[in-house]
């Protein structure tokens, strides 16, 4: 998988943990269960990890994230798993495979699992 696609979806992971561990009813419930978030260790790998991005696909997915919950989202079954278009199959070709693809219907970043 392309480094920039693992980038963009670990930062997406993280941005979502970080969202759970700052809205106070979930982390009363994730306390109750003996878990601890540490949100500053948090902060700093999203950070870290968003200066690896290039500007350009750094750009793109903050546009698209302010429009969509999940903004990376997998190809199942020739289907985006955010709208539930087809995918054209030259998605998956091996001249795509380094890429970072963008659903034509929806806009969201695609990976191919």
């Amino acid at each position: 998988m392309n480094r920039q696609l693992e980038l963009l979806i670990s930062i997406q992971n993280l941005e979502l943990m970080l969202r759970d561990a700052e809205d106070a009813d979930n982390s009363a419930e994730m306390e109750t269960m003996g878990l601890k978030v540490d949100t500053e260790k948090i902060k700093a790998d999203l950070e870290a990890q968003i200066q690896e991005i290039e500007p350009r696909e750094r750009g793109y997915f903050n546009r698209i994230k302010n429009r969509v919950d999940n903004p990376v989202v997998a190809v199942w079954d020739g289907h985006c798993t955010g709208c539930f278009a087809g995918v054209p199959t030259s998605f998956s070709s091996v001249a795509n495979e380094n890429k970072v693809l963008h659903c034509e219907s929806c806009g969201r970043i695609l990976f191919i699992p």
